[in-house]
């Protein structure tokens, strides 16, 4: 793609490290922004949505050298934060938590970034490149990027005690979270996922009486072979959180100010709050009545482009071509999020580079630091070094000698290596890793690999 076929960029000023645009000031306000892009003013790039995905696309498009205009809609009241807190930091923090933006409102006001906030894209134009907004007002794009990200899924049995059921997706359900998780209260989690588990580990520590609820036979299935997850439950258990796995909530009653959960064994729970964990769904409705191509989110190719080639898709609701793995998906992470937005920024700046990322997960429990690359479920456990629970503990996976896979526990640097040896198509030698202090999967501890 040639640079002039769509954006006006600055050249660069190395000296500074960053692309020259004009400050224009606007104001960052829920609501304070709802103009139309009409007589007067030059379409450019319409983002709609206003969370990680679509905030890095922004600010990328900036760093870029774009110097048109960049609108950025969403139904989101401030301006684009980190979620990674939210389940953490937000709720132990001991003084008032302080949100995690990308960028100040301030700064997004110097780079001239225009947001709509606190508004819905409700419709998509193609012919004319137009996008409806909730109040009434609309958007016009020579680009348009879809980052519109996930709904988390609802549990209907638990409709009944709704008053006293959370999902945590923004800093505001983080904030009415921490106001209940106190000293005593009977926190129920359903779901034995990333958020759940760190839910988990930060309620108890403010005191909570904690139980987690799982569908599936153990914690992080999708993410953790059984070995691990095994010891990720026994963490919790040791802290004083109870699990229940192969459990589900079939209905639910409040009683006063708080209910009673019923479960699909016949046993019941008593519970002053409950967190649902249990994923999104994307938010690609919009896109699917614009007539883009639809399957498990918005279809785009390696360099974020839809069906339609003036509109890109970016972040949770993006089902992506991974050149790595050679298969199409659909991430939920802030690696993702963080990748997807840089592959979508440099494509629209004339400067083409494909997604082909590793992907990346991480959490933060107690005092440990667990992170996954790439694919470990779909290989076998090869070698590793030390033992889990230990720190620096790390497990390779391989599939016909090929590294697929890693899980470190406390080893970031090693995490970034692994990374690096995934992406390349590594395959590797048993006897140098043996060497270096790895053992074979079964040589020494005699464990199950699966």
């Amino acid at each position: 793609m040639r640079q002039q076929e769509l954006l006006p960029c600055a050249s660069r000023d190395h000296s500074r490290g960053a692309a020259q645009w004009p400050r224009r000031r606007h104001a960052c306000r829920a609501g304070g922004l709802n103009g139309v892009a009409g007589p007067g003013r030059t379409a450019g790039v319409v983002i709609v949505g206003g969370g990680h995905a679509g905030g890095r696309v922004a600010e990328r498009l900036r760093h870029g050298g774009f110097v048109g205009p960049i609108d950025v809609a969403g139904i989101e009241t401030e301006v684009p934060y980190e979620r990674p807190p939210l389940s953490k930091g937000v709720l132990t923090s001991a003084g008032v938590p302080a949100n995690a933006y990308l960028l100040s409102p301030a700064r997004w006001n110097e780079i001239g970034v225009r947001f709509h906030l606190g508004v819905e894209a409700v419709g998509i134009d193609r012919r004319e490149k137009i996008v409806a907004l909730s109040n009434g007002a609309s958007l016009s794009y020579r680009k348009l990027v879809l980052a519109t990200g996930l709904s988390p899924r609802r549990i209907r049995s638990l409709e009944p005690f709704a008053a006293h059921t959370f999902y945590l997706r923004s800093f505001s359900d983080a904030l009415a979270l921490r106001e209940r998780v106190v000293a005593g209260a009977r926190l129920v989690l359903v779901g034995a996922g990333l958020i759940g588990l760190e839910v988990a580990a930060s309620a108890v520590k403010l005191g909570a009486a904690v139980t987690v609820l799982e569908a599936a036979e153990r914690p992080l299935s999708r993410l953790l072979p059984p070995y691990l997850s095994q010891w990720l439950a026994d963490l919790h258990e040791r802290a004083g959180v109870r699990i229940l796995c192969g459990r589900q909530v079939v209905s639910s009653e409040t009683l006063d100010a708080a209910g009673r959960l019923h479960l699909d064994d016949g046993s019941l729970l008593e519970a002053d709050l409950v967190l649902v964990g249990i994923g999104g769904t994307p938010n690609d409705r919009i896109a699917g009545e614009a007539g883009l191509h639809i399957d498990n989110g918005i279809v785009v190719n390696e360099f974020g482009k839809t069906s339609d080639p003036d509109i890109f898709a970016a972040g949770d609701v993006a089902a992506h071509e991974n050149r790595v793995f050679g298969q199409r998906w659909r991430l939920e992470s802030w690696k993702n999020a963080e990748d997807q937005a840089a592959v979508v920024a440099s494509y629209l700046c004339g400067n083409p580079s494909p997604y082909s990322e590793v992907p990346w997960f991480w959490t933060d429990q107690y005092d440990l630091n667990v992170q996954v690359a790439g694919m470990p479920g779909a290989g076998e456990p090869a070698f590793e070094r030390g033992k889990p629970g230990e720190r620096a503990y790390l497990a390779y996976f391989t599939t016909g000698g090929r590294l697929i896979g890693a899980i470190g526990v406390g080893c970031g640097r090693d995490i970034r290596i692994a990374r690096e040896m995934i992406k390349a198509g590594a395959r590797p030698d048993g006897a140098e890793l043996v060497r270096r202090g790895f053992t074979r999967f079964g040589d020494e501890l005699g464990r199950q690999a699966s």
